[in-house]
Formats: structure tokens, C-alpha cells, sequence
């Protein structure tokens, strides 16, 4: 028995290591190997679990960026704010200022209506780590700070064109640090590049300077474009199943289709930087609000007039025609059906509210593209009515909301300012605009309000009173206009053409 235990052998030892705390949390429980695929691991989905993706180590500033920000974890709402209080050795005193008006009244009120991971969170994790996004955000604070305090008022105050000088010149910073991470990144990070064109975009548009936010928005989405259709280099790239890859398809690629649909409703021929899938269907109930979104902004982008469309063929447009009324029909049934499995608070939030508003606007744009005549929407002011009153109480509940990149009111209120000849309803209509004064993407709510207001002055001039749409003849109606804007400066350069007209009026010039 002694000998049997001398000759036994020492019972084995599991071998020391260090547990791995990157996979996703149902390999981890299994204690199984985790392939890390994002955005859900193959190790889950091939045996029908839920991946539930991969946690965010805050400590970790070695791992890459790209894997940490697209995490499919909850948003990381307490994580933003510590971001900024461990900002103290990156920035100047004025540099911490800034980033904290970003991160408390920028960022809430660039997404509008909407709410958005990418402004309130994602923005803020890589500004960390990504000193072009860092600098954007501190240019793009400083502005918006100044914009709040000099935007009802006549002039700037000495102090606040201050602040704006002060963000021009930290914008142009900003610019520097761009082209450095583009000459020395090239195709590789591109989320990062990506990133900060929708920064500079946004601060040129708040800027006042469209010009500039159109050179930025065309050479976006010219490299969009080529790395959609693979044309990026193998080696060194942002290949598009990579986390970054990740991160371009679902948080910036879906923000730069709603930014370039604002953009078109001035510039008509700036394209999309996809081509928009014709062939896409609507054919099932939406399962989430950002589903019914992303499929409006592509039906809002068929709906905006562009130069290609207006060549077309007139057989050909007709068909295309016909099959946008029926996607439109098709959206507005399934949203329906999907707000009908949600709360009465959701299906009355703003949110829903103006989407219903875009859906019911671009409908009638599309009945109306049918007609030359501009005494058609004379039919349109039961719609038109609905429309001024609705917007009216979206911005009396965000009042203090000024700025935002998303879809809004205010060119709403400009349409329907501009085709409602009904004296009561257009004029409810700019006194919106104008008492709520507010800058959405392309759109200044004054400016918008000018135009409308010398619109309305010259097609009710010399017809005495006017009580009733059916007083303004068509030969009175505005039918075109050129239109140069410089918010920058408050200034807009305007002239009509009436319908059945072929003289211009004289050029006038529009201030506030």
C-alpha cells in the first residue's frame, strides 16, 4: 500500500493564465473561445444565441478605436462625463470651456428631435483619444456658444464676436490636425476623416459659410462613394467589415444621407453618396423608429427635385412616379402599424411627430410635381393649416432649442409659407418662423422668413385686400426665384419670376 502511494503520481495542476475579458459575454460565461467578429461573434449567431457584444474597458487606451466605438453595449452615458473631467492636461482653460458647452447644450440639440449615441457619446470617446475630433468639438463649441448669445440680437456684443473669433481660429487649428491625420492615415481610420468632415460641416453651416460646408460635403462624398464600391487600397484601409468598417455603415453613413438631403433642397444636383436602392422594398412593419427614419430619408431624398430627374424622359419619370406614390403609401402604413404596438407617449413624442410632418409635406410635393400651375395648391390649405399648427407646437416645447444638423420646422414653414396663398395661414406661418428664431442644417428661420414675406409682398401687391387664397390670380403668383444666401453676413440676394412671365424682377437685397 506504501509503495502504491510512492509510486502514485502527483494529482495535475491547472496551468496559471489570465481569463481573457475580450469576448462577448456569452462565450465568456461559456467559457469558450470567442472570435471577437463584430458586430455579433459567429460562434453565437451559428448556434442561435444572442451575442451581446463586448464590453468598453475605459483604462485600456491601447486597444483600437474603432473596436471600442462600436461596441453594441448599452450607450455609455456616465462614461461621457468623466471624459471630460480627465480632459485637464489636453486643453487650455478656454479649450475645457468649450468642451464642456459641446457636451451640455451642443450635442443635445444638434440631434433636434432625435435622439443620438453619436453626438452625446461616441463624439465625446474618440475626442479622447483623437485630437482632430478634439479640436473640432472645441471650435464647434465655441461657436455654438457665441451663435446662442448674438443670434436674436441685431449685432454681436463685443465679447461674443470675441468667442467667434476665438472658434474660427481654433477651427483652422482643427483643419491642420485634419490634413495631418489624412497625410499621415491616408485610407486607413477612415471613421476618423469621416468624422470630422460631418464636424466641419456642421461648423461651417452654423458659421453661415455653405459654400465652405459644400466643398467639405462633395469631397465626402466622393471618398463615401469610392469606399462603398471598394475602391480603397487592400492594404492600409478601412476594409468595410472592420469596426471602423462597422461604424461608417451605422452611425455616420446614415447621418451623412440625412445631411446631404438638407443640403439638397438648395443644391440640386449634390447626389447622395450611394445610389439609393430603387429596388428596396417596404413591404414589412418597421421594428424600430430608426428603421421608419432611415427608410423616409431615402423617400424625402426621391422627393427633393435634382437635374437628373428633370432630363429624364417624361415616360420614364412617370413610371418613376408611380412607384414613389406607392413606396410613400407603403411607409406611411407600416409606421402606422408599428406606432400601433407603442405607448401613447411615444406615438404623440416630437420625434413621431415630425416625421409624420416630412412624410404628409413630401406627399404633397410629390402631387403637386404633376402640375405647372401654382393655383393647384390652392387645394392643399386644409393640409397646409395642419402642418403650421402642428410645427407650431413642436416649437413651442423645444423652444430652446436653436440649432440642429436634422430635419426640422423651419422648412416646413418656409413651403408652406411660400405655396399657401391663404393670407391667414401663411402669415401664422412666418410669424412662426420669425418668433421662434432658430438654425437648422442649410435653414435660418429669419432669412427663410425674409424671403417669404417678399414673396408674399409681391404677389398681393396692387390687388387691394386680400381675404382669400382665390384673390391672387395666377398671373400674381411667384412660380421661380433666385436666391443667393450669406448668413454669415445676414445678407440674401433675391429675384422672382411670376407665372406666365418671362422677365426677372429686379434684384434685391434682404438684410437682418
Amino acid at each position: 500500500m506504501s509503495t502504491d502511494a510512492a509510486n502514485a503520481r502527483p494529482p495535475r495542476k491547472r496551468a496559471k493564465h489570465t481569463r481573457s475579458k475580450l469576448g462577448c459575454g456569452v462565450c465568456r460565461i461559456r467559457r469558450v473561445r470567442c472570435d471577437r467578429t463584430r458586430p455579433a461573434c459567429e460562434r453565437c449567431t451559428k448556434t442561435g444565441r444572442q451575442c451581446d457584444g463586448y464590453a468598453v474597458k475605459e483604462s485600456n487606451d491601447t486597444a483600437p478605436l474603432a473596436q471600442r466605438e462600436v461596441s453594441t453595449s448599452p450607450p455609455l452615458s456616465a462614461q461621457a462625463g468623466s471624459l471630460v473631467l480627465s480632459r485637464d492636461t489636453l486643453l487650455s482653460e478656454q479649450g475645457c470651456r468649450a468642451l464642456d458647452y459641446f457636451r451640455n447644450k451642443t450635442a443635445p440639440e444638434l440631434c433636434g428631435f432625435f435622439e443620438s449615441d453619436l453626438w452625446s457619446t461616441l463624439i465625446l470617446q474618440i475626442s479622447r483619444r483623437e485630437p482632430c475630433v478634439r479640436q473640432m468639438v472645441v471650435a464647434l463649441g465655441s461657436l455654438h456658444e457665441s451663435f446662442h448669445t448674438a443670434h436674436t440680437e441685431s449685432s454681436y456684443p463685443s465679447s461674443t464676436l470675441t468667442l467667434r473669433q476665438r472658434a474660427i481660429g481654433e477651427y483652422g487649428i482643427g483643419i491642420g490636425l485634419l490634413n495631418k491625420h489624412i497625410a499621415t492615415q491616408g485610407w486607413a481610420n477612415l471613421e476618423i476623416t469621416l468624422l470630422c468632415s460631418i464636424l466641419c460641416v456642421t461648423f461651417e453651416w452654423l458659421r453661415g459659410d455653405y459654400s465652405a460646408a459644400l466643398t467639405h460635403l462633395k469631397s465626402s462624398l466622393h471618398v463615401m462613394s469610392q469606399w462603398a464600391e471598394g475602391k480603397q487600397p487592400l492594404v492600409n484601409g478601412t476594409s468595410v467589415s472592420s469596426p471602423g468598417g462597422y461604424m461608417i455603415r451605422t452611425q455616420l453613413g446614415p447621418l451623412w444621407t440625412s445631411l446631404v438631403l438638407q443640403a439638397r433642397t438648395m443644391v440640386r444636383d449634390l447626389p447622395c453618396h450611394m445610389p439609393l436602392p430603387e429596388e428596396e422594398e417596404i413591404s414589412e412593419p418597421f421594428t424600430s423608429l430608426q428603421q421608419a427614419r432611415k427608410a423616409l430619408d431615402i423617400l424625402l431624398a426621391y422627393v427633393v427635385p435634382d437635374s437628373v430627374s428633370r432630363k429624364m424622359e417624361r415616360s420614364l419619370r412617370y413610371a418613376k412616379s408611380l412607384n414613389l406614390e406607392r413606396r410613400l403609401a407603403e411607409w406611411l402604413q407600416n409606421f402606422d402599424a408599428f406606432l400601433s404596438t407603442q405607448d401613447a407617449e411615444e406615438r404623440e413624442s416630437p420625434r413621431v411627430t415630425i416625421m409624420k410632418l416630412w412624410h404628409h409635406i413630401a406627399h404633397m410635393i410629390f402631387i403637386a410635381s404633376f402640375s405647372d400651375d401654382e393655383v393647384y395648391f390652392d387645394a392643399f390649405v386644409e393640409d397646409f393649416t395642419n402642418i403650421v399648427n402642428k410645427a407650431g407646437e413642436l416649437l413651442s416645447s423645444t423652444a430652446t432649442q436653436q440649432f440642429s444638423v436634422d430635419i426640422g420646422t423651419v422648412p416646413l414653414l418656409y413651403y408652406v409659407a411660400l405655396k399657401c396663398r391663404h393670407p391667414l395661414v401663411r402669415r401664422r406661418a412666418v410669424s412662426i418662423l420669425t418668433a421662434a428664431p432658430r438654425r437648422e442644417a442649410v435653414w435660418d428661420s429669419i432669412g427663410a422668413s425674409l424671403v417669404v414675406e417678399e414673396v408674399i409682398r409681391v404677389e398681393e401687391e396692387g390687388l387691394g385686400q386680400v381675404c382669400t387664397q382665390f384673390d391672387i390670380p395666377s398671373s400674381s403668383r411667384v412660380y421661380n426665384m433666385d436666391i443667393v444666401t450669406d448668413v454669415e453676413h445676414r445678407r440674401i440676394w433675391i429675384k422672382t419670376l411670376k407665372q406666365g412671365s418671362s422677365s426677372w424682377s429686379a434684384e434685391k437685397v434682404l438684410t437682418w
